[in-house]
């Protein structure tokens, strides 16, 4: 089994960039034929507690001096810059309910995930009831969030407040409705 701690494991003390075929082939020469279950337990446990993505603990490390980059395998290229974006949002109130809608379930992200309705085109007339940031990839957005009646063809549904933690919200839609003190 090659999940994304074992391949993190792999990649970094063999330091190459592995995939595909070259991944399956390298795991499959440092497998313990006679505990496979056993070791596919130990890379996994190891990615996941030692050689994390972020900040792996290399001191503590007990394939230290195995491992050909103790650490972060060095970037091939630089990362792409942050896009900046402003949408703004509809919090829409009435009666312990929230006006949501459902992001199709055949779109590319969060797909049958519920939201706030955008307000698209958002003239700047007026101040929004609040601002906050966001970020998702390679996006940053500041968000604008108005107490105002969803556009009327958005096609949503009322959510009772006490519903809400049982309802798959988007990230963005939970810190909306946590700024807002609904959740």
């Amino acid at each position: 089994m090659v999940d994304g701690n074992v391949k993190r494991v792999l990649r970094r003390v063999t330091g190459k960039r592995l995939a595909g075929e070259e991944l399956w082939v390298t795991a499959n020469h440092l497998l313990d034929a006679k505990r496979p279950g056993d070791f596919n337990q130990a890379m996994m446990e190891l990615g996941a507690v030692v050689c994390t993505p972020r900040a792996p603990a290399c001191l503590t490390c007990p394939v230290l001096e195995l491992c050909a980059t103790q650490g972060e395998l060095a970037a091939t290229t630089k990362p792409a810059p942050q896009k900046q974006r402003e949408i703004h949002y509809s919090l829409h109130c009435r009666d312990r309910e929230i006006f949501l809608v459902q992001r199709s379930s055949d779109a590319s992200l969060m797909p049958g995930m519920w939201e706030l309705p955008e307000l698209p085109g958002m003239k700047r007339t007026a101040s929004p009831s609040f601002t906050l940031r966001h970020s998702i990839t390679v996006t940053d957005y500041k968000v604008h969030v108005w107490h105002a009646a969803a556009p009327s063809r958005c096609g949503g549904k009322w959510i009772p407040v006490g519903r809400l933690k049982q309802v798959a919200l988007t990230g963005l839609a939970r810190k909306i409705l946590r700024k807002a003190a609904i959740l």
